[in-house]
């Protein structure tokens, strides 16, 4: 059926998946270049002669970075660069450690040769996160389609009468669609009850799938729903037929 919910979490498993794969590319090249710095570097002692202060915004904080210039000689040539990585004792005129590759002396890192090593780590965790995260929600979207497989070819089937259409809060279509709590929510699905016979008494309820359409027409009409053989927790209510779409 289109324009159901399960289109949107296709979608955000997709990209997940395409993006964690990017992170954990981009980590391997640079855990490749920061064991090739680590194994080749070389250091050289190096004197600041700045130390900028910039200011700037990250979100509500307001967060400092700092930029400290520094003269180095390697081979008799002297250079000039900037590194970034800022302790409470540097001071102008203070000496530093700076590594850098032979064939590249004009790049220098300070701190430690190992820091892009650790920083392709967290790029790489954070590619598996995605990953993970992406294939649980395709996963998902195959269990449904394989029970609603199952249950139209194997399973009982009832009817029960629609009656009200909810809100499915947690499909959001806006810019950040992954938040549960912000954007409009136009996806809705129906509330299907089976009565006890004689009775208003509830004796099941049913919820469909969540779809993008107005609903509210469908109030009070008798939707046909297919029960799992061996588990009448497992169902699927039949918007296709009700609705014909």
């Amino acid at each position: 059926m289109k324009n159901n919910a399960n289109l949107v979490i296709l979608i955000i498993g997709s990209v997940f998946v395409i993006l964690g794969s990017f992170l954990g590319g981009k980590s391997f090249v640079k855990m490749g270049n920061a064991y090739r710095f680590k194994s080749e570097a070389v250091s050289v002692e190096g004197v600041i002669t700045d130390i900028e202060v910039e200011k700037y915004r990250s979100g509500n904080e307001t967060r400092t970075r700092y930029h400290i210039s520094v003269d180095y000689v390697i081979d008799g040539v002297k250079y000039e660069n900037i590194v970034n990585r800022y302790r409470s004792s540097m001071h102008i005129g203070g000496e530093i450690t700076l590594y850098y590759l032979q064939n590249e002396p004009w790049t220098v890192k300070s701190g430690s040769k190992d820091t892009d090593f650790w920083g392709a780590i967290v790029i790489g965790m954070g590619g598996l996160i995605f990953i993970f995260a992406g294939f649980h929600f395709l996963n998902s979207i195959r269990k449904k389609n394989e029970l609603q497989k199952f249950v139209k070819q194997w399973g009982k089937t009832i009817y029960a009468e629609v009656i009200a259409v909810e809100k499915d809060y947690s499909v959001s279509v806006n810019f950040g669609f992954f938040s549960r709590s912000r954007g409009n929510h136009p996806y809705s699905y129906l509330k299907c009850v089976v009565k006890k016979p004689g009775t208003d008494d509830i004796q099941a309820t049913y919820n469909s799938c969540s779809v993008n359409y107005d609903l509210l027409s469908y109030v009070g009409k008798q939707v046909k729903v297919y029960l799992h053989p061996h588990d009448n927790s497992k169902y699927y209510v039949d918007l296709e037929e009700l609705i014909g779409k």
